[in-house]
């Protein structure tokens, strides 16, 4: 993914799912280099993910979204989104940081993206990077197999993206 890649799939959200996704994307870094730095794979991968749904509801909250009629199965599923966002960004900011030299490969960013769901091996991650860009339906289905059918429509956005 390219930083032109990069800024097409952001202009998909609204302004609160960036903020929100931004801020998730910045407090799991500080967190990952600091308190959770041993922590293992598996709570690390989830922590975006929860961190989104926490904040979002917060922001919810804060702005009157329940007052105006926002249910709790919204504010999760904007809480997801906002934990894809991140996890996307954490992976186009590891490409622009090693320097574009592709040490982040497009299966590594799929695995980063799944890790909180299964431990994905490297020839799993790239049939799924390779069915993301080439054949949605078949992406889909493995994605849905791997998070379940509800998740995989949420984060199917953030697989296309990491696999661009």
């Amino acid at each position: 993914m390219d930083v032109f890649q990069f800024f097409t799939y952001l202009k998909q959200f609204n302004a609160d799912i960036l903020l929100v996704g931004a801020a998730v994307w910045a407090l799991d870094l500080l967190l990952g280099k600091t308190l959770l730095r041993k922590a293992p794979a598996r709570v690390t991968a989830f922590l975006p993910f929860l961190m989104g749904a926490a904040l979002y509801a917060a922001y919810a909250a804060a702005t009157g979204g329940f007052a105006n009629g926002l249910t709790a199965d919204e504010v999760i599923s904007a809480g997801i989104t906002c934990g894809s966002l991140a996890t996307v960004i954490n992976v186009v900011c590891g490409k622009l940081t090693s320097g574009g030299s592709g040490k982040v490969s497009r299966a590594d960013g799929v695995k980063q993206l799944l890790a909180g769901w299964k431990e994905l091996t490297c020839e799993e991650a790239q049939a799924l990077a390779d069915a993301a860009a080439s054949d949605e339906q078949k992406a889909r289905a493995l994605l849905a197999d791997i998070v379940g059918e509800e998740t995989a429509k949420l984060l199917f956005p953030a697989l296309k993206a990491v696999s661009a």
